[in-house]
C-alpha cells in the first residue's frame, strides 16, 4: 500500500505537468443558444418591428505563453522527479523492513533450536537420574533439579514460538500481505551469515535519497528563483472570437458581436519593487537549501562513522560469541557424560547448562546485532 501510494502520486505529478502545458496552449470555447419572444411585435405607430426567434452560435480561441509558463513546465517535471524519490525512499524503508523481519525469522527459528538441542540433552539426563531415583541409586533432589531447569527450557521454548510468530507477522506486514497468510522462508541464516560472509558494506553517501533529495531542493529552488525574473518578461497573447446568428423569420436583427481577432503584448513596467523583493526572497531561498545540504551531509558523515563502527563491533560480537557457543556446547556435552558415569553433580551439570544458555542468549543477541547494522548502513547508501 506504501509503494501503491507513492505510484499514484508519481501519476498525480505527472497530470500536472500536462496541465502546466496546456495552459500554453489553444483553448477553445463554444456556446449555443436559442432565444425566443413568443412573437413579440413593436409597433412604432406607421411600423412595426417583429422579434424573431434566433440562435446562436460562438467560438472563442485563445492562447497565451509566457516564461513563467515555460519554466512552469520545468517546476512540474521536477515535482515528477522528487516524486520518484519519495518512491525510491519509500521502497527503501519497505526493502528494510522486509530484511529485518526476514532475518528477525530466521533468527528466532535458530533460537528456538539451541534451546530444543540444551532440551533434548537435558531431558535425556534427567530420564537416567529419575531411573536412578527409583532403585535407590541417586537422590530425589538430582532430579528435581533437572526437572526445574528442563520447566526453564519449556517456558524458553514457548517464548521462542511466540518471537516466531511475531517475526512472521511483521514480514507479512511488511510484503503487504493479508494478515491470515502464511509465508515459508526458502533461505537459512547460514546463507546470510556464513555463505555471504559478513563484512562492512561499502557505498557512497551521495547516492543515498536523502542527498538526492536535497540536491533536488537545490535546483527546485533555481527553478523558482528563475520563475520569480521571468515575471519581468512581458506575455504574449492571442484570441479569436466568432460569433454567428440565425433568424428563424423574414427579418434579421442587427449583429452586435462582429467576428475579431485580438493580438495583445503585455509588458510589465512598474510593481514598487514587489517583484524585486520576491526575486531576492528566492535568491536566499537556494543559499538556505544549498546550507541545510551541507549540514546533512556533515551529519551523515557522523552517521556513517557511528554505523561503521557499531557493525565492526557486532562482527566481532558474532564471532566471539560463535567462538564461545560452539565451545560451550562442547563443555555442556562433555560434562553430560561426566555426570551420566556419576563423576560430576547435578548442580555442576546445571551450572554448565546455565553457562550455555547464556551464551546461546549472546550468540542470538549478536546476530540482531549485526543485521540492524548491516541494515542500517545499506540503508543509509541505497543499496539495499
Amino acid at each position: 500500500k506504501t509503494m501503491r501510494t507513492a505510484d499514484l502520486n508519481i501519476q498525480k505529478a505527472e497530470w500536472a505537468k500536462w496541465q502546466s502545458i496546456s495552459n500554453m496552449l489553444l483553448n477553445v470555447d463554444g456556446t449555443l443558444s436559442y432565444t425566443t419572444m413568443f412573437g413579440y411585435v413593436m409597433n412604432l405607430g406607421a411600423f412595426s418591428i417583429p422579434s424573431n426567434d434566433v440562435g446562436t452560435l460562438g467560438i472563442s480561441a485563445s492562447a497565451a505563453v509566457n516564461g513563467q509558463m515555460i519554466v512552469g513546465v520545468q517546476l512540474s517535471k521536477m515535482a515528477i522527479e522528487m516524486q520518484e524519490l519519495v518512491k525510491q525512499g519509500s521502497e527503501n524503508d519497505v526493502k528494510a523492513a522486509a530484511t529485518t523481519s526476514y532475518l528477525s525469522v530466521l533468527i528466532a527459528q535458530e533460537s528456538k533450536k539451541t534451546i530444543e538441542d540444551s532440551r533434548k540433552n537435558l531431558e535425556q539426563s534427567y530420564n537416567n537420574v529419575a531411573q536412578l531415583v527409583k532403585v535407590g541409586m541417586a537422590e530425589q533432589t538430582s532430579a528435581d533439579q533437572l526437572k526445574v531447569q528442563l520447566m526453564v527450557l519449556d517456558n524458553n521454548l514457548r517464548a521462542a514460538d511466540r518471537n516466531i510468530q511475531l517475526a512472521k507477522s511483521a514480514l507479512i506486514t511488511a510484503l503487504g500481505a493479508p494478515p491470515a497468510s502464511e509465508v515459508q522462508l526458502t533461505e537459512t541464516l547460514d546463507y546470510f551469515f556464513e555463505n555471504q560472509q559478513i563484512e562492512q558494506p561499502t557505498g557512497s553517501l551521495e547516492n543515498g535519497i536523502t542527498m538526492r533529495q536535497l540536491d533536488k531542493n537545490i535546483d527546485l529552488a533555481k527553478k523558482q528563483w528563475t520563475l520569480s525574473r521571468w515575471a519581468y518578461g512581458p506575455t504574449l497573447a492571442i484570441q479569436y472570437n466568432y460569433s454567428g446568428r440565425t433568424y428563424f423569420g423574414k427579418d434579421a436583427g442587427m449583429k452586435q458581436a462582429p467576428n475579431n481577432m485580438t493580438f495583445a503584448l503585455q509588458v510589465p513596467i512598474f510593481s514598487s519593487g514587489n517583484r524585486y523583493s520576491q526575486c531576492k526572497q528566492k535568491k536566499i531561498d537556494i543559499d538556505i537549501a544549498q546550507t541545510q545540504r551541507d549540514q546533512t551531509l556533515e551529519q551523515l558523515q557522523v552517521q556513517e562513522i557511528q554505523l561503521k563502527y557499531n557493525l565492526s563491533n557486532a562482527i566481532e560480537t558474532y564471532n566471539s560469541s560463535k567462538e564461545s557457543l560452539e565451545l560451550y556446547q562442547k563443555i555442556f556435552k562433555n560434562s553430560l557424560q561426566k555426570f551420566n558415569v556419576g563423576t560430576i553433580s547435578s548442580n555442576d551439570l546445571i551450572t554448565v547448562n546455565n553457562n550455555l544458555l547464556n551464551a546461546q542468549g549472546t550468540y542470538i543477541q549478536s546476530l540482531y546485532q549485526v543485521m540492524n547494522a548491516q541494515t542500517d548502513l545499506l540503508k543509509l547508501y541505497n543499496n539495499l
